[in-house]
């Protein structure tokens, strides 16, 4: 009797401590993607960033659309404030979006047309629209911002040659209302920089969408990714941005970020 009470004791004492270890080792695993995430903010934020991109979208048919834009930016993640002004073709010219980074919620984003002399808050309900006939959303227009995610290191894989560390980043409520169901981001373990992104839309096993960035240089002292990607595996389309003229930490002007900035067509 008293052995067999020994046995079960010994047991309930094993199960305990593999228990234990499942749940230290998840705590750790997703402590570890959060401390990653942080590193990674801390190497490449800068004050500012400016660029002009050359973007093309290319749909299912093999048609090719091709627009020029200048993008400004302040702050980064969850404080960056975002203004990009399409430049060509005439029919997008001066069409501009605003971009303003609410910590741990939805981003406040207008878009200008000048065709209507005013701009449009973009609603909630409309953060899954494309975004000026390309194959990114509104909500792809944001930088990532880990604090509105719920994350989890889930293992190691090589992209394009380099290991990355595989991260499950799950939308919070609390946070705003996301197009996503989840996001897996791949990290570039040398220099925590990202390289791909997994977007798998509400109720989808598989990924929607895919985001590559890729021909990484040292620009100012920056890391950068001057080629970006976003495939729509359901749309059978692509859209690429190459980044030219890229510079860092410039000073921007006092009302560049405003409402006010955005609705002069064809300004800077």
């Amino acid at each position: 009797m008293q052995r067999g009470m020994f046995s079960r004791k010994v047991l309930l004492s094993v199960i305990v401590a593999t228990f234990s270890t499942i749940i230290c080792t998840g705590l750790a695993w997703g402590a570890d993607a959060r401390a990653l995430l942080r590193e990674s903010e801390n190497r490449h934020r800068t004050k500012t960033q400016q660029y002009a991109g050359e973007l093309t979208v290319v749909n299912k048919d093999g048609k090719v659309r091709r627009k020029g834009w200048k993008s400004f930016r302040e702050g980064y993640a969850g404080d960056a404030r975002n203004l990009i002004r399409f430049t060509d073709p005439p029919e997008v010219k001066g069409v501009g979006f605003l971009s303003l980074a609410k910590p741990g919620k939805n981003p406040d984003q207008w878009l200008y047309l000048p065709s209507m002399k005013r701009e449009r808050r973009i609603a909630t309900q409309d953060r899954d629209a494309s975004f000026v006939g390309t194959d990114f959303n509104y909500e792809d227009m944001e930088e990532f911002d880990h604090e509105k995610y719920k994350v989890a290191l889930q293992g190691e894989k090589t992209i394009d040659g380099q290991p990355c560390y595989v991260i499950v980043a799950t939308p919070l409520e609390s946070a705003g209302k996301s197009v996503y169901e989840k996001k897996v981001l791949y990290l570039r373990k040398d220099i925590l920089y990202l390289l791909r992104e997994d977007l798998y839309l509400k109720g989808d096993r598989q990924p929607g969408k895919l985001f590559f960035l890729s021909d990484l240089q040292n620009v100012d002292g920056h890391w950068v990714a001057r080629k970006w990607e976003m495939h729509d595996l359901k749309k059978g389309s692509r859209t690429t941005v190459l980044l030219k003229e890229v510079a860092f930490d410039r000073p921007q002007a006092a009302n560049r970020f405003t409402l006010q900035n955005l609705n002069r067509e064809g300004g800077d």
